[in-house]
């Protein structure tokens, strides 16, 4: 867990942060328990207890989380030059030569310079403790090369692949225990930035009859993604991020997630520019097009050596340049010791050839 921090009058801050998750972040009453029973929940993005009365109508995010996720920062509206976004997914931390490759990539996003880091989940490979302790002290040192971090659960962080007890951890309502205590991040993140809103979608939800592989966005979550879309200027970058696929590429080993035309189509009309995921362990990507407007769908590749194209594990850099393209970048990390370019592709941002979606 890292030094124990104090404030001058010496109050364990790591302390005062657990004591404070017992109650509600609203009205500061003592909620009784960790998730739905004797009236408390978890808001999704402050992880707070949080009574039933206080969440927003969606019952997912708090009014006060809502209250500051809808509202925009002065000078946000400006639009900069460019954003930079570097895009890891399937890390699946343990073993010896993941911490290589963890540390290698470390020393590589310091030396860069990106405004921001997104995570589309699977940290581990069997949700275990240790697995997840290293996860979260490798997020904290990538969070101090300056870009600004966000980092949604993978189907492995709930835990049902090879490890019994997560089935137990579900059934009792627990299944992102180990996520709120060892991360210690939004499940559902929301960045707002100059020109720009990141949402982070949570399409991991464990065990769920007919939906165990391909993951699914329910109705709560996506309202609440077209409100923040909805709530940004037109012009900005509009980008959502998620584990599963919203897309079928020739690649690909599983389907796109459940109800993946749907949820693209409604995030679509909403604004949404670029869509951003892992699970498949390979790169693709597609430019989309709705009623005139163009959006973007990019599959990362896997950080482990579960790799399933025949490629390197690597990761992707996006650039965002406003008005001319996107221009995205793969990096290969080869025998675990160098980090090398691969293949990329470019889309105009303008009027132009819509490639084709296979479904």
């Amino acid at each position: 867990m890292g030094p124990i921090l104090q404030t001058a009058n010496g109050v364990n801050l790591l302390e005062a942060s657990i004591e404070a998750k017992k109650y509600c972040r609203v009205c500061g009453d003592r909620v009784p328990h960790l998730y739905k029973r004797a009236g408390g929940r978890r808001c999704v993005v402050c992880l707070h207890r949080t009574h039933r009365e206080h969440l927003a109508g969606n019952l997912r995010v708090c009014r006060l989380c809502q209250e500051q996720e809808l509202s925009l920062p002065q000078g946000y509206s400006q639009l900069p030059l460019g954003i930079s976004l570097v895009h890891l997914t399937d890390l699946h931390l343990g073993g010896e030569e993941g911490r290589q490759r963890a540390d290698l990539l470390e020393k590589w996003l310091a030396g860069r310079r990106q405004d921001y880091v997104l995570i589309s989940g699977d940290l581990t490979r069997r949700a275990g403790g240790e697995e997840y302790r290293q996860a979260a002290r490798w997020i904290d040192r990538v969070e101090k090369s300056g870009a600004r971090l966000a980092v949604v659960p993978g189907n492995h962080d709930i835990g049902y692949w090879g490890n019994a007890m997560s089935v137990g951890r579900q059934a009792l309502g627990r299944k992102y225990h180990r996520w709120i205590n060892e991360i210690d991040r939004p499940l559902e993140p929301c960045l707002r930035g100059p020109g720009c809103v990141i949402v982070g979608l949570n399409s991991a939800h464990g065990i769920k009859p007919g939906r165990l592989f391909n993951g699914y966005l329910d109705q709560n979550q996506r309202s609440r993604a077209v409100e923040l879309l909805g709530t940004t200027p037109p012009g900005h970058l509009k980008l959502i991020f998620c584990h599963h696929p919203l897309v079928r590429f020739a690649n690909n080993t599983h389907r796109a997630m459940h109800g993946a035309e749907k949820v693209r189509e409604e995030l679509m009309a909403a604004g949404a520019g670029l869509f951003i995921w892992g699970h498949q362990h390979s790169f693709a990507a597609v430019s989309l097009s709705r009623g005139g407007k163009k959006c973007f769908a990019v599959q990362g590749p896997t950080l482990s050596d579960r790799i399933r194209d025949g490629h390197h594990p690597g990761l992707t850099v996006l650039d965002w340049l406003f008005g001319e393209k996107l221009r995205v970048r793969t990096f290969n990390i080869i025998d675990g010791s160098r980090i090398e370019e691969g293949p990329g592709v470019e889309f105009t941002l303008q009027e132009g050839t819509v490639n084709e979606v296979v479904e």
